[in-house]
């Protein structure tokens, strides 16, 4: 199983580095590290202060563990749909730096490499939350409900 869930993770990734390449991009511009902070940061402080940290700690093992019962998987569905919300909570914020910051930093009379910056903030917090939801609580949760639905 966690073969199989790494596998999923390698090439959902892969297939995004082949998008970047195949439209002309490269890799570089899509690694922000101040971004990246936000995106994964701001949910696990969320996470953090929301769930005792054993039980984080179990829901990212249960899926995974053959012993883990109903409660446990349960609960690990739940974690991973409440850490959906967290990452998408964290890419607004991000869009909403960056457009704020891009307005207030607009000025007609002056060309600012500011205002590219801003604009690729808004679009790398949506681009790396959507990667982070992909593999991270997408497959986990859906690994802990499938096998909530098979009987545990």
């Amino acid at each position: 199983m966690k073969l199989k869930y790494l596998t999923g993770i390698v090439v959902t990734l892969g297939l995004f580095v082949m998008g970047v390449y195949v439209s002309g991009g490269y890799l570089g511009v899509f690694i922000d590290p101040l971004t990246t902070a936000l995106i994964i940061g701001m949910p696990a402080a969320i996470a953090f202060a929301s769930w005792p940290l054993r039980d984080i700690g179990r829901a990212f093992s249960a899926p995974f563990d053959a012993a883990a019962d109903e409660r446990e998987l349960r609960m690990a569905a739940e974690f991973f749909k409440s850490a959906r919300e967290w990452i998408a909570l964290a890419a607004f914020i991000g869009v909403m730096i960056g457009l704020i910051s891009m307005l207030a930093l607009y000025d007609p009379a002056m060309e600012s490499g500011k205002l590219g910056v801003n604009l690729s903030v808004m679009l790398l917090s949506v681009i790396q939350a959507l990667l982070l939801i992909a593999i991270v609580p997408y497959p986990l949760g859906a690994m802990a409900r499938r096998r909530l639905s098979a009987g545990a």
